[in-house]
């Protein structure tokens, strides 16, 4: 009897130290777990420096994606909710390259011949969805 309680605190133990998120804080051989902060703390000045310029400049779009993004994100808005959502349905069923070729033919496109760009890829979307069932 003694046995199995010792066999069952362990495995209690062991489920402890292993089941929570970041479980090498409970382990006694772990590193510290101030250790980003020790790293940060051991650059200089200008290393610290260059390393938030990096982060900032990884952050930040350049303008012309950003002005694209922008124009994209307002051409998305004007649409009636009824073509948002058949464009997210589209969207979802399309592959990257596909994706990348809308992307490229709306932007190339009139805006005169942008919805019928868009009426294409939902049609053929929609027999796609039509043929699977």
């Amino acid at each position: 009897m003694a046995a199995k309680k010792l066999v069952l605190a362990l495995c209690a133990i062991g489920f402890l130290q292993t089941s929570f998120a970041g479980f090498e804080r409970f382990w006694l051989f772990s590193k510290d777990a101030n250790s980003q902060v020790d790293s940060w703390e051991s650059m200089s000045e200008a290393e610290q420096i260059a390393a938030i310029k990096r982060y900032q400049s990884l952050k930040e779009l350049p303008q012309e994606q950003s002005r694209s993004l922008q124009q994209r994100i307002d051409w998305f808005t004007q649409l009636p909710e009824q073509e948002k959502q058949k464009m997210r349905e589209v969207w979802q069923k399309m592959s990257s390259t596909e994706r990348r070729e809308l992307g490229q033919r709306l932007e190339q496109a009139p805006p005169e011949q942008r919805s019928a760009i868009r009426d294409e890829y939902i049609v053929k979307y929609s027999q796609t969805q039509l043929n699977a069932e």
